[in-house]
């Protein structure tokens, strides 16, 4: 009879130190996301009320708890129900569109919108299939940034080059527009006479011609 009660004793024992209650460092994404809303936006160009309509339908259909719509050009650079939408959504919620120009006019548009839902943690959806968010896919966060910066490098350089033409234009003393104050018959035969050793002045007096058109043509000519 000791024998069995200290067996027991013994099991009693090893069970109560080895049970232990299992606590997780960080939420599963069904419990962290489990109060997540998911918010549709619809937009079509005025009368096109079928068309809005279909949208709303099907953007319920797909569990939209809320669907914000509106009446809009794509060229319209503010949507007023497209930002009410995006601030109703907070870490974790989704943002569904049935595609991709209901929403955005252009590449640039669309990226700077993306990344700034990703930063905020919040997903993007159309229903052709694409798909971008911050959490299922750090590759595909990194992608959407990359992208957000080349199309900033293209804005950049191009904002640099016509300072740069600018800069030329206002030192040679050309208009700003850009736009020649002389034919090119007349500029050809500015760069005609300099190439023939012909000074400023006499190139003026030849031709009649302002100096400081003569400097800005010969300027030109020098850089092309």
């Amino acid at each position: 009879m000791f024998f069995y009660l200290f067996i027991d004793t013994v099991k009693n024992i090893c069970n109560k130190t080895l049970t232990f209650k299992f606590k997780r460092k960080r939420l599963l994404l069904s419990e962290k996301y489990k109060n997540s809303k998911t918010i549709g936006y619809a937009r079509a160009i005025h009368k096109e009320y079928e068309y809005l309509e279909e949208q709303i339908k099907i953007l319920k259909e797909e569990g939209c708890s809320l669907v914000f719509s509106e009446f809009i050009s794509l060229d319209e650079k503010i949507k007023p129900q497209l930002n009410q939408a995006i601030k109703c959504l907070s870490e974790g919620d989704q943002l569904i569109i049935t595609q991709l120009d209901r929403a955005f006019k252009n590449k640039k548009e669309c990226l700077q919108t993306i990344n700034k839902l990703i930063n905020k943690d919040i997903k993007l959806r159309t229903l052709t299939g694409f798909f971008a968010d911050n959490e299922s896919s750090k590759a595909n966060s990194l992608i959407f940034k990359i992208l957000y910066e080349l199309d900033n490098l293209e804005d950049k350089s191009l904002g640099e080059r016509k300072k740069e033409q600018l800069l030329r234009r206002k030192l040679s003393g050309n208009n700003l527009g850009g736009r020649p104050k002389i034919s090119p018959l007349k500029e050809s035969l500015v760069i005609r006479l300099r190439n023939e050793g012909y000074s400023y002045r006499s190139i003026r007096s030849q031709t009649g011609i302002a100096l400081s058109t003569i400097r800005r043509v010969i300027i030109e000519g020098e850089l092309t």
